[in-house]
């Protein structure tokens, strides 16, 4: 994702965007320069600069010409991190909430998406994790494995490789890249693959079967690893 891209995902269009790094590299413009350097037509120069006045963006230096100016690059995201952040506490206490409870089967698509809610599983964890995958999978989740781990939680890892993850109770065992399967708590459970393509495809639920049927997977995998090192019993999954 590019700068103009970065700037879009605040609120701004393209033009908008382009007419915003223009103005932070030259100090100050009027529409007229701003035009001419930025290749925008005249009239959408206009127009863009007084919807980005009213977004919070840029401001106005009166005089016989106008000129316009940036809102500095600090305080324009501070603005947009807060305003953000009041979005987000009135969604969160004016949103309904379902008023029956189920379990559904949810389909995940696309690997950023899938790693974002496997963090964020690992983040509302409370006091367990079992996971499953290969080394090339640990580094997009290690951090919040390690927080985890520091929280206090139980963290079981069956991997494969040589990768290392410091308080957790590592099982090794050989296994393809590209799948994962985690449990939270007993109740989370995400299964599915992940190769880094927008076609990665997870379930997530907290379906009891579900839950089940994946425990007696990783419960398996568990006396595989123990079976390959020599050692004896079975780790119980909680």
């Amino acid at each position: 994702m590019n700068l103009i891209e970065c700037l879009m995902k605040t609120g701004l269009t393209r033009h908008e965007s382009e007419l915003y790094v223009a103005l932070c590299r030259e100090g100050e413009l009027t529409g007229y320069e701003a035009a001419k350097i930025t290749g925008i037509a005249r009239a959408n120069t206009y127009q863009a600069l007084a919807a980005m006045v009213d977004k919070g963006a840029v401001y106005v230096i009166e005089g016989a010409v106008p000129h316009y100016t940036a809102v500095p690059v600090d305080e324009y995201c501070r603005n947009i991190i807060n305003n953000m952040q009041e979005i987000v506490n009135i969604i969160k206490r004016e949103c309904p909430r379902t008023k029956k409870v189920s379990e559904p089967y949810i389909t995940i698509t696309g690997f950023k998406h899938i790693i974002d809610k496997i963090r964020n599983i690992i983040i509302n964890t409370k006091e367990r994790v079992y996971v499953s995958i290969s080394e090339k999978e640990l580094p997009f989740m290690k951090k919040e494995l390690e927080e985890a781990i520091r929280r206090g939680l139980k963290v079981v890892a069956i991997i494969s490789g040589e990768a290392e993850l410091k308080g957790a109770v590592i099982h090794r065992i050989e296994k393809p890249s590209g799948q994962i399967r985690l449990i939270a708590d007993s109740s989370y459970v995400l299964t599915g693959s992940i190769t880094g393509s927008d076609s990665d495809t997870c379930l997530y639920s907290r379906n009891r079967p579900l839950v089940e049927l994946i425990k007696d997977s990783l419960k398996n995998e568990i006396r595989l690893a123990e079976l390959s090192q020599n050692t004896k019993g079975t780790h119980h999954i909680d």
